[in-house]
């Protein structure tokens, strides 16, 4: 098993884990780090039914999702993440929005934290990268935290299968597909996302992270390769994303639903 701070790094797309200390400096202008919080509560709203639901958010960074979920009627949200300054501002944000009695953060290591959660209505992978293993291991991983009918929304991507590319950090579309199928789930609802949508968010997020990663090269100098390292990482994952990767939000269903 990485190391969390592997697993937290890699998620965030970094590749040296001596930048994890230096990530809430780099991120603090962002507060929707991964996943589209709008998406994630028209998913659930339009094909979910059942009152009172209980949603689990894994690696929920600062809490975006969990805070907008929250704001629903009748959803009550729990939101897991390892950086202690995430939570803290998660926690923050659920008071500025007055949903602090429907929704709770925690630090911790998910990996962990799983094998002890149960009776979740929707379980939320937000753009967390393979912190559990492939695709069928982190729907199988999940699945032990799940209610019955349960669901899993999923933010992702693959690439497509005739698209020739070094890039190995996402799987091929049928391997994604047939993964999700492996697990024991059904697609209830794909919502893709145009690449030419991604252009100005994904400049405006990155030109923020050079900024910072600026201001941390003049205060530490001594690590002004890896601040640039990062910026680098980040430059490549943006042009991935507009150029080689599909990525989307996908709601799960587990086939014994239907049972």
């Amino acid at each position: 098993m990485k190391s969390i701070e592997e697993s937290v790094t890699g998620s965030l797309d970094g590749s040296d884990t001596a930048i994890m200390k230096f990530l809430p400096w780099l991120l603090q202008d962002l507060w929707e780090i991964g996943s589209d919080p709008e998406t994630m509560v028209r998913l659930i709203t339009d094909h979910v039914r059942k009152d009172n639901l209980r949603i689990l958010d894994l690696g929920c960074g600062k809490g975006a999702v969990s805070v907008r979920l929250a704001q629903e009627p009748g959803f009550t949200v729990t939101g897991i993440d390892a950086v202690p300054e995430f939570i803290k501002e998660a926690g923050e944000y659920a008071r500025k929005y007055n949903v602090s009695d429907r929704c709770y953060f925690e630090v911790g290591d998910i990996r962990v934290r799983i094998r002890d959660l149960s009776g979740f209505d929707v379980v939320i992978l937000g753009a967390i990268g393979p912190v559990f293993g492939d695709l069928e291991v982190t729907l199988n991983t999940v699945r032990s935290a799940l209610a019955n009918p349960g669901y899993v929304l999923l933010d992702d991507g693959y690439i497509e299968d005739d698209c020739v590319t070094d890039y190995d950090r996402c799987p091929g579309k049928s391997k994604f597909f047939r993964q999700i199928s492996a697990a024991g789930y059904t697609v209830v609802h794909e919502e893709i996302f145009e690449r030419d949508n991604l252009t100005e968010p994904d400049e405006t997020i990155l030109n923020s992270i050079k900024r910072r990663a600026e201001e941390l090269t003049e205060k530490y100098p001594v690590y002004g390769e890896l601040f640039r390292k990062y910026v680098e990482d980040q430059e490549f994952e943006t042009r991935m994303l507009e150029t080689v990767i599909t990525t989307g939000t996908w709601l799960l269903g587990k086939d014994d639903n239907l049972k």
